[in-house]
Protein backbone atom coordinates (compact mmCIF):
# COMPACT_ATOMS: atom_id res chain seq x y z
CA UNK A 1 0.00 0.00 0.00
CA UNK A 2 1.50 3.28 -1.24
CA UNK A 3 1.97 5.98 2.10
CA UNK A 4 0.49 8.96 2.21
CA UNK A 5 2.52 12.23 2.41
CA UNK A 6 1.18 15.14 3.18
CA UNK A 7 3.40 18.34 2.42
CA UNK A 8 3.10 22.08 3.97
CA UNK A 9 3.74 24.68 1.88
CA UNK A 10 4.34 28.94 2.18
CA UNK A 11 3.46 28.92 -1.30
CA UNK A 12 2.62 26.97 -4.26
CA UNK A 13 1.99 27.44 -8.39
CA UNK A 14 -1.22 28.42 -9.60
CA UNK A 15 -3.21 29.91 -12.63
CA UNK A 16 -2.24 33.49 -11.37
CA UNK A 17 1.27 32.87 -10.40
CA UNK A 18 2.77 29.45 -12.69
CA UNK A 19 6.31 30.43 -11.80
CA UNK A 20 5.81 31.63 -8.42
CA UNK A 21 8.03 28.47 -5.75
CA UNK A 22 8.35 26.01 -8.58
CA UNK A 23 10.71 24.05 -6.34
CA UNK A 24 8.16 22.70 -3.90
CA UNK A 25 6.20 21.22 -6.90
CA UNK A 26 9.26 19.45 -8.12
CA UNK A 27 9.74 17.59 -4.96
CA UNK A 28 5.65 16.61 -4.70
CA UNK A 29 6.27 15.07 -8.02
CA UNK A 30 9.17 13.38 -6.86
CA UNK A 31 7.47 11.67 -4.11
CA UNK A 32 4.75 10.40 -6.16
CA UNK A 33 6.45 7.75 -7.59
CA UNK A 34 6.17 5.71 -4.50
CA UNK A 35 3.29 7.96 -2.57
CA UNK A 36 0.05 9.48 -2.51
CA UNK A 37 0.56 13.71 -1.80
CA UNK A 38 -1.60 16.41 -1.19
CA UNK A 39 0.30 20.17 -1.06
CA UNK A 40 -2.06 22.27 1.74
CA UNK A 41 -0.45 26.40 1.00
CA UNK A 42 -1.87 29.81 0.82
CA UNK A 43 -2.20 32.03 -2.11
CA UNK A 44 -1.62 35.84 -0.95
CA UNK A 45 -4.01 38.08 -3.12
CA UNK A 46 -6.89 40.80 -2.18
CA UNK A 47 -9.31 38.85 -0.32
CA UNK A 48 -9.95 35.61 1.95
CA UNK A 49 -11.16 32.70 0.41
CA UNK A 50 -10.36 28.62 -0.25
CA UNK A 51 -9.58 26.68 -3.08
CA UNK A 52 -8.92 23.40 -4.50
CA UNK A 53 -6.92 22.48 -6.91
CA UNK A 54 -5.01 19.78 -9.09
CA UNK A 55 -1.52 21.40 -10.29
CA UNK A 56 0.43 19.50 -13.06
CA UNK A 57 -1.17 15.88 -11.20
CA UNK A 58 -0.76 17.28 -7.82
CA UNK A 59 -3.70 17.53 -5.06
CA UNK A 60 -3.76 21.20 -3.71
CA UNK A 61 -5.45 23.04 -0.79
CA UNK A 62 -5.09 26.36 -0.42
CA UNK A 63 -6.36 29.41 1.87
CA UNK A 64 -6.38 32.85 0.06
CA UNK A 65 -5.24 35.59 1.83
CA UNK A 66 -4.87 38.97 1.45
CA UNK A 67 -1.58 40.06 1.35
CA UNK A 68 0.39 43.51 1.13
CA UNK A 69 4.21 43.97 1.53
CA UNK A 70 4.15 45.56 4.24
CA UNK A 71 1.93 44.01 6.64
CA UNK A 72 4.91 43.34 9.11
CA UNK A 73 3.82 41.69 12.30
CA UNK A 74 0.19 41.24 11.10
CA UNK A 75 1.30 38.24 8.09
CA UNK A 76 2.64 35.89 10.51
CA UNK A 77 -0.24 35.01 13.23
CA UNK A 78 -2.40 35.58 10.78
CA UNK A 79 -0.60 32.83 7.73
CA UNK A 80 0.04 30.72 11.59
CA UNK A 81 -3.38 30.37 11.69
CA UNK A 82 -4.64 29.25 8.05
CA UNK A 83 -1.90 27.09 8.01
CA UNK A 84 -2.66 25.50 11.65
CA UNK A 85 -6.68 25.60 9.82
CA UNK A 86 -5.41 23.77 6.72
CA UNK A 87 -3.16 21.17 8.50
CA UNK A 88 -5.99 19.75 10.74
CA UNK A 89 -8.25 19.07 7.34
CA UNK A 90 -5.16 17.28 6.18
CA UNK A 91 -5.16 15.45 9.31
CA UNK A 92 -8.55 14.52 9.37
CA UNK A 93 -9.32 14.21 5.75
CA UNK A 94 -5.90 12.63 4.15
CA UNK A 95 -4.85 10.76 7.34
CA UNK A 96 -1.36 11.23 6.03
CA UNK A 97 1.53 8.53 7.29
CA UNK A 98 4.18 10.85 7.31
CA UNK A 99 4.31 15.44 7.44
CA UNK A 100 6.77 17.28 5.78
CA UNK A 101 7.22 21.11 6.04
CA UNK A 102 8.59 22.69 3.26
CA UNK A 103 10.70 25.79 5.07
CA UNK A 104 10.28 26.37 9.07
CA UNK A 105 8.46 29.95 8.89
CA UNK A 106 5.29 29.94 8.64
CA UNK A 107 4.26 26.46 8.09
CA UNK A 108 6.85 25.25 10.68
CA UNK A 109 4.90 27.24 13.27
CA UNK A 110 1.54 25.07 12.70
CA UNK A 111 2.67 21.48 12.60
CA UNK A 112 5.45 22.55 15.80
CA UNK A 113 1.89 23.15 17.37
CA UNK A 114 -0.29 20.16 16.10
CA UNK A 115 2.43 17.61 15.65
CA UNK A 116 4.88 17.78 18.04
CA UNK A 117 7.76 15.59 16.82
CA UNK A 118 5.83 13.82 14.15
CA UNK A 119 6.99 16.09 11.19
CA UNK A 120 10.15 17.01 9.32
CA UNK A 121 11.14 20.02 7.91
CA UNK A 122 12.89 20.59 4.67
CA UNK A 123 14.73 23.93 4.70
CA UNK A 124 15.21 25.83 1.46
CA UNK A 125 15.60 29.16 2.91
CA UNK A 126 18.22 31.34 4.77
CA UNK A 127 15.15 33.10 6.93
CA UNK A 128 16.02 31.26 9.76
CA UNK A 129 18.91 33.58 10.43
CA UNK A 130 17.61 37.06 10.14
CA UNK A 131 16.32 38.76 13.69
CA UNK A 132 13.24 37.43 15.48
CA UNK A 133 12.68 34.43 12.74
CA UNK A 134 16.01 32.90 14.75
CA UNK A 135 13.93 32.17 17.56
CA UNK A 136 10.90 30.82 16.09
CA UNK A 137 12.70 28.94 13.59
CA UNK A 138 14.69 27.40 16.27
CA UNK A 139 11.47 26.51 18.08
CA UNK A 140 10.56 24.82 15.06
CA UNK A 141 13.07 22.84 14.63
CA UNK A 142 13.46 21.38 18.06
CA UNK A 143 9.95 20.43 17.29
CA UNK A 144 10.85 18.80 14.25
CA UNK A 145 11.39 14.87 14.16
CA UNK A 146 13.73 15.30 11.64
CA UNK A 147 15.46 18.17 9.50
CA UNK A 148 16.84 18.59 6.00
CA UNK A 149 18.29 20.99 4.35
CA UNK A 150 18.45 21.21 0.19
CA UNK A 151 22.45 22.07 0.12
CA UNK A 152 25.27 21.22 2.61
CA UNK A 153 26.18 25.24 2.36
CA UNK A 154 22.35 25.59 4.13
CA UNK A 155 23.31 23.19 6.48
CA UNK A 156 26.20 24.67 7.33
CA UNK A 157 24.45 27.90 7.99
CA UNK A 158 22.07 26.54 9.86
CA UNK A 159 24.48 24.42 12.33
CA UNK A 160 26.37 28.06 12.80
CA UNK A 161 23.59 30.32 12.94
CA UNK A 162 21.21 28.37 15.51
CA UNK A 163 23.32 25.52 16.69
CA UNK A 164 21.06 23.14 14.73
CA UNK A 165 22.15 19.84 12.77
CA UNK A 166 20.50 19.01 9.65
CA UNK A 167 19.88 15.34 9.45
CA UNK A 168 20.55 15.20 5.58
CA UNK A 169 20.32 16.88 2.20
CA UNK A 170 17.68 16.38 0.12
CA UNK A 171 18.59 18.59 -2.79
CA UNK A 172 15.75 20.20 -4.84
CA UNK A 173 14.80 17.40 -7.75
CA UNK A 174 15.72 18.84 -10.92
CA UNK A 175 13.91 17.01 -14.42
CA UNK A 176 15.76 15.73 -17.43
CA UNK A 177 15.82 17.99 -20.64
CA UNK A 178 16.03 17.08 -23.95
CA UNK A 179 16.97 20.29 -25.63
CA UNK A 180 19.64 19.88 -28.24
CA UNK A 181 23.05 20.58 -27.21
CA UNK A 182 24.95 23.94 -27.06
CA UNK A 183 27.66 24.33 -29.75
CA UNK A 184 28.98 27.74 -28.57
CA UNK A 185 27.90 28.95 -32.13
CA UNK A 186 24.36 30.81 -31.02
CA UNK A 187 26.53 33.87 -29.10
CA UNK A 188 23.69 34.15 -26.84
CA UNK A 189 24.01 34.39 -23.24
CA UNK A 190 20.96 33.39 -20.42
CA UNK A 191 20.38 35.38 -16.95
CA UNK A 192 17.16 33.87 -15.03
CA UNK A 193 15.92 35.07 -11.77
CA UNK A 194 14.21 37.94 -9.93
CA UNK A 195 15.33 41.48 -10.78
CA UNK A 196 16.68 42.25 -7.12
CA UNK A 197 19.95 43.54 -5.55
CA UNK A 198 20.60 39.87 -4.06
CA UNK A 199 20.78 38.46 -7.89
CA UNK A 200 22.63 41.64 -9.16
CA UNK A 201 21.65 41.47 -12.71
CA UNK A 202 23.34 45.01 -13.12
CA UNK A 203 26.39 43.19 -13.08
CA UNK A 204 26.08 41.26 -16.39
CA UNK A 205 23.98 44.34 -18.01
CA UNK A 206 27.75 45.79 -17.39
CA UNK A 207 29.80 43.03 -18.49
CA UNK A 208 27.46 42.98 -21.57
CA UNK A 209 28.62 46.09 -22.90
CA UNK A 210 32.47 44.52 -22.98
CA UNK A 211 30.93 41.81 -25.60
CA UNK A 212 29.16 43.67 -27.89
CA UNK A 213 29.14 40.86 -30.07
CA UNK A 214 26.91 38.40 -27.96
CA UNK A 215 22.96 38.88 -27.50
CA UNK A 216 21.81 39.22 -23.29
CA UNK A 217 18.18 37.51 -22.82
CA UNK A 218 16.93 38.33 -19.01
CA UNK A 219 14.06 36.33 -17.60
CA UNK A 220 12.62 37.30 -14.56
CA UNK A 221 10.45 38.87 -11.72
CA UNK A 222 10.70 42.49 -11.38
CA UNK A 223 10.64 41.98 -7.70
CA UNK A 224 11.80 45.16 -6.46
CA UNK A 225 10.69 48.48 -8.69
CA UNK A 226 13.18 50.98 -7.72
CA UNK A 227 16.21 48.58 -8.76
CA UNK A 228 14.11 46.89 -11.65
CA UNK A 229 14.36 50.77 -12.48
CA UNK A 230 18.21 51.27 -12.30
CA UNK A 231 18.36 48.07 -13.92
CA UNK A 232 16.22 48.72 -17.31
CA UNK A 233 17.78 52.31 -17.78
CA UNK A 234 20.20 52.91 -20.54
CA UNK A 235 19.98 48.88 -21.16
CA UNK A 236 22.85 48.25 -23.93
CA UNK A 237 21.56 47.68 -27.55
CA UNK A 238 22.10 43.73 -26.74
CA UNK A 239 20.33 43.02 -23.93
CA UNK A 240 16.57 41.97 -23.89
CA UNK A 241 14.31 41.94 -20.67
CA UNK A 242 11.40 39.38 -21.55
CA UNK A 243 9.70 39.46 -17.91
CA UNK A 244 8.81 36.49 -16.05
CA UNK A 245 8.05 33.35 -18.18
CA UNK A 246 6.16 30.44 -17.35
CA UNK A 247 9.00 27.38 -16.39
CA UNK A 248 8.29 25.70 -19.54
CA UNK A 249 8.93 28.64 -21.57
CA UNK A 250 12.44 29.29 -19.55
CA UNK A 251 12.85 25.38 -20.55
CA UNK A 252 12.25 26.08 -24.08
CA UNK A 253 14.13 29.72 -24.36
CA UNK A 254 17.62 27.57 -22.63
CA UNK A 255 17.20 26.04 -26.23
CA UNK A 256 18.03 29.32 -27.27
CA UNK A 257 21.57 29.90 -25.70
CA UNK A 258 24.56 28.38 -25.02
CA UNK A 259 25.36 29.50 -21.61
CA UNK A 260 23.57 30.58 -18.60
CA UNK A 261 25.22 33.22 -16.11
CA UNK A 262 24.27 33.62 -12.55
CA UNK A 263 25.44 36.52 -10.97
CA UNK A 264 23.65 36.54 -7.58
CA UNK A 265 25.23 36.85 -3.99
CA UNK A 266 23.16 34.20 -2.30
CA UNK A 267 21.96 31.00 -3.15
CA UNK A 268 20.62 28.14 -1.24
CA UNK A 269 20.51 25.91 -3.73
CA UNK A 270 20.35 27.75 -7.04
CA UNK A 271 17.34 25.75 -9.04
CA UNK A 272 18.49 27.68 -12.55
CA UNK A 273 21.31 26.59 -13.15
CA UNK A 274 21.16 22.86 -12.29
CA UNK A 275 18.41 23.04 -14.81
CA UNK A 276 20.50 24.78 -17.21
CA UNK A 277 23.26 22.11 -16.39
CA UNK A 278 20.41 19.37 -17.11
CA UNK A 279 19.98 21.28 -20.60
CA UNK A 280 23.55 20.88 -21.32
CA UNK A 281 24.22 24.11 -20.54
CA UNK A 282 27.25 25.19 -18.77
CA UNK A 283 27.18 27.52 -16.40
CA UNK A 284 28.88 31.10 -15.51
CA UNK A 285 28.60 31.64 -11.45
CA UNK A 286 29.55 34.27 -9.06
CA UNK A 287 30.19 32.18 -5.75
CA UNK A 288 26.81 32.03 -4.24
CA UNK A 289 26.78 29.07 -1.62
CA UNK A 290 24.31 26.20 -2.33
CA UNK A 291 25.86 25.92 -5.96
CA UNK A 292 28.73 24.27 -4.82
CA UNK A 293 27.51 20.57 -4.35
CA UNK A 294 27.04 20.79 -8.17
CA UNK A 295 29.07 23.37 -10.10
CA UNK A 296 32.35 22.01 -10.82
CA UNK A 297 35.12 23.25 -13.19
CA UNK A 298 33.50 20.00 -15.34
CA UNK A 299 30.54 22.19 -16.16
CA UNK A 300 30.80 25.47 -14.79
CA UNK A 301 33.34 28.96 -14.59
CA UNK A 302 33.74 30.34 -11.75
CA UNK A 303 33.71 34.39 -11.87
CA UNK A 304 37.35 35.59 -9.85
CA UNK A 305 35.79 38.84 -8.27
CA UNK A 306 32.29 40.39 -8.74
CA UNK A 307 33.44 43.33 -11.68
CA UNK A 308 31.39 43.83 -15.26
CA UNK A 309 35.56 43.19 -16.58
CA UNK A 310 35.93 39.48 -14.71
CA UNK A 311 32.66 38.51 -15.44
CA UNK A 312 32.95 39.38 -18.93
CA UNK A 313 36.19 37.21 -19.02
CA UNK A 314 34.34 34.26 -17.51
CA UNK A 315 31.76 34.25 -20.22
CA UNK A 316 34.67 34.14 -22.96
CA UNK A 317 36.09 31.70 -21.58
CA UNK A 318 32.99 29.56 -21.12
CA UNK A 319 31.82 29.92 -24.64
CA UNK A 320 35.38 28.96 -25.83
CA UNK A 321 35.64 25.87 -23.34
CA UNK A 322 32.12 25.02 -25.03
CA UNK A 323 33.21 25.19 -28.72
CA UNK A 324 36.60 23.54 -27.82
CA UNK A 325 34.71 20.61 -26.72
CA UNK A 326 36.10 21.39 -23.31
CA UNK A 327 32.63 21.24 -21.66
CA UNK A 328 30.74 17.96 -22.94
CA UNK A 329 26.81 19.07 -22.60
CA UNK A 330 26.11 14.98 -22.40
CA UNK A 331 28.56 14.91 -19.61
CA UNK A 332 27.25 17.67 -17.89
CA UNK A 333 23.72 16.19 -18.01
CA UNK A 334 24.46 13.06 -16.35
CA UNK A 335 26.50 14.69 -13.66
CA UNK A 336 23.47 16.58 -12.27
CA UNK A 337 20.99 13.92 -12.51
CA UNK A 338 22.90 11.68 -10.92
CA UNK A 339 22.55 14.34 -8.03
CA UNK A 340 19.24 15.25 -8.50
CA UNK A 341 16.91 13.13 -10.50
CA UNK A 342 13.58 13.30 -9.80
CA UNK A 343 14.52 9.61 -8.73
CA UNK A 344 17.57 10.15 -6.28
CA UNK A 345 15.27 12.53 -4.61
CA UNK A 346 12.02 10.52 -3.89
CA UNK A 347 14.86 7.63 -2.65
CA UNK A 348 15.99 9.58 -0.26
CA UNK A 349 12.25 10.71 1.07
CA UNK A 350 11.58 6.93 1.05
CA UNK A 351 15.45 6.70 3.17
CA UNK A 352 15.02 9.53 5.68
CA UNK A 353 11.19 9.10 6.02
CA UNK A 354 10.51 5.07 5.65
CA UNK A 355 13.88 3.71 6.49
CA UNK A 356 13.34 2.19 3.44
Amino acid sequence: MRPRLLFLTDSYPHDEKPYITPFFHDHAKAVQSFADVKVLTLIRGDRFGFRRYVWDGVEVEAFLMPYRPKMGLVFLPLALILHALLLLRGLIGFRPDAVVVHMALPSGLAASALLPKRFAVVEHSSLFARGANALLSKIVYRLARRVFTVSTFLARELRESLGVEADGVIPNPIRPCHLPSPTGDSSTVLWIGRITPVKDPILLKEAARLLPDLRFIFVGEASDPKYTREFLRDLPPNCEYLGPLPREDVLQLMGRGDVLVSTSTYETFGVVMAEALACGRPVVWTDSGGPRDFLNEGNSVSVRERTPQALAEAISEALSKLRSGYFNPEEIRRGILSYASPERVAALYREFLFGE
